[in-house]
């Protein structure tokens, strides 16, 4: 009899906290701003928990660092910029496409 309690205890407190965490991560949704020492590091917007739409990273002096676009979560190409002008994008299976001379090679 002690094993069954115990087994329902942890069947019931187990199926809750799923249930709680379902519920927790799907209304996460809306824009999302992160400062970093008082300047812009990363904005972005979630939808369901997930990554969502076009997210940007920033340097300290504010200029854009790279862009993402994401949907629900899955990341379909990525961009990066010197001086706020993009130079490199990869796509989702990984293909590079030099848009102009850079010579910071960030993630070349």
């Amino acid at each position: 009899m002690a094993r069954l309690i115990v087994l329902l205890s942890i069947l019931f407190f187990s199926s809750n906290a799923i249930s709680q965490a379902t519920n927790q991560d799907s209304t996460k949704t809306g824009p999302y701003y992160f400062k970093n020492q008082d300047h812009l590091s990363v904005s972005g917007y979630f939808k369901n928990s997930k990554r969502h739409k076009i997210w940007n990273w920033y340097n300290p002096d504010g200029t854009l660092k790279k862009q993402m676009k994401y949907k629900n979560g899955q990341a379909l190409w990525i961009l990066y910029f010197e001086k706020n002008k993009p130079w490199l994008k990869i796509n989702r299976k990984g293909k590079r496409k030099i848009i102009r001379a850079c010579e910071c090679r960030e993630g070349a």
